[in-house]
């Protein structure tokens, strides 16, 4: 089973606003998408979809960004999942309403045996937790720049420090001239 880079990005912000929750703090979508080098308007969707499902609470303005709705504890990766990932079907013919023309359908018993797979594959994500999914919080903190010392970097330099990053031969701009 191969999940959706859609569903990889909300297990990432999910992971960002844990670590985020250990400080009480919120985050905004700038700090993830220049954490992760992902595009803003790829987070954009996604938290907008994460707070409609309750996952996490956004505030707006200045002051604003996201936080978490619940503790990391309660929150199950298997839900998340399920929400980002809309069609579990292992085999085309096995989509609800689908209209895939197979000579052996009638007699295929593959349907259940994969649904019956899909099962313990949620069943394993309803497992974990969260909290759970970050191994050494204090690393992941560290590699996503959180935490005390703590550079918040506009999203004009994330684009600049990005092109400098692809541009072969130049070096990447600096912390210091990143803050400017």
């Amino acid at each position: 089973m191969h999940l959706t880079l859609y569903t990889d990005y909300t297990l990432r912000v999910m992971m960002y606003l844990a670590l985020k929750h250990a400080e009480g703090r919120s985050a905004t979508i700038d700090e993830m998408a220049h954490a992760y080098s992902i595009p803003r308007s790829n987070l954009t969707k996604i938290v907008n979809e994460l707070a409609q499902n309750g996952f996490i609470e956004t505030t707006r303005g200045r002051a604003g960004g996201a936080r978490l709705a619940r503790a990391p504890p309660q929150i199950s990766i298997g839900m998340l999942v399920r929400m980002a990932e809309k069609d579990f079907a292992i085999v085309a013919c096995h989509s609800e309403g689908s209209d895939v023309n197979c000579a052996i359908l009638p007699a295929c018993n593959l349907r259940s045996a994969m649904r019956r797979a899909a099962d313990a594959f949620l069943f394993e994500l309803d497992r974990l937790t969260l909290a759970d999914a970050i191994s050494a919080p204090s690393v992941a903190a560290s590699l996503l720049h959180i935490g005390p010392g703590e550079v918040t970097v506009p999203i004009r330099n994330v684009a600049r420090a990005r092109h400098a990053r692809a541009a072969p031969g130049r070096p990447a701009l600096s912390a210091s001239k990143q803050r400017r």
